[in-house]
């Protein structure tokens, strides 16, 4: 089992040139650290607060403890979040369990592209989600969650152990694309023969 959950959002449109990185600027609300470098991205704070507050409330209503506190780190260019999580380009954010972290490419990307609040609850489900659960199980409880519909066709009659290994190693967006609808409706199908959610 790994140390920290990698959250697995995707984007399929090319990223521009970094930005210039600015000091490293750190703000608080109970329960919450937001750091970022970037004024572009510092202006949606406000939102971003008030979705993780929301979601804190829900993961509780779904019986899941959330961290006392969650550091979410906001890179100002693809370079930064690269060097901090070794993700490939399109994954476009990482959730940390152990140090109850989320790291995030610029933000505002992700808000221009509507995304902010199903990214910003995707990834702090996983830093409360059980810990032994398999991939397939927490990305897709993961999307249910956040209110995310899959982006691709499922990857048809995949097993179990093969889409674990596709969701911790993506050879490229469109495989990754598929795996993650594989994961939603194996988690959906999970959670009604249950008749609930986690």
């Amino acid at each position: 089992m790994k140390a920290y959950w990698v959250s697995l959002i995707l984007i399929s449109w090319p990223l521009a040139p970094p930005v210039q990185a600015q000091t490293w600027q750190a703000y608080q609300s109970p329960g919450f650290t937001v750091q970022t470098a970037s004024k572009a991205d510092a202006r949606y704070l406000a939102r971003l607060f008030q979705t993780l507050e929301r979601a804190r409330k829900d993961l509780k209503e779904w019986g899941l403890p959330p961290p006392d506190r969650v550091w979410v780190v906001v890179h100002p260019n693809l370079e930064s979040y690269r060097k901090a999580t070794a993700q490939p380009w399109f994954v476009l954010a990482q959730a940390n369990r152990p140090k109850h972290r989320m790291d995030l490419q610029r933000l505002y990307v992700v808000v221009e592209r509507g995304q902010l609040e199903a990214v910003l609850r995707h990834e702090y489900f996983h830093l409360a989600q059980p810990e032994d659960w398999p991939s397939w199980l927490a990305e897709g409880s993961a999307m249910i969650f956040a209110g995310q519909k899959p982006t691709a066709k499922a990857l048809p009659g995949i097993s179990a152990a093969r889409l674990e290994e596709i969701l911790a190693n993506p050879p490229n967006s469109q495989t990754l694309a598929r795996a993650m609808a594989a994961a939603y409706d194996r988690a959906r199908a999970y959670w009604e023969k249950r008749g609930r959610a986690p």
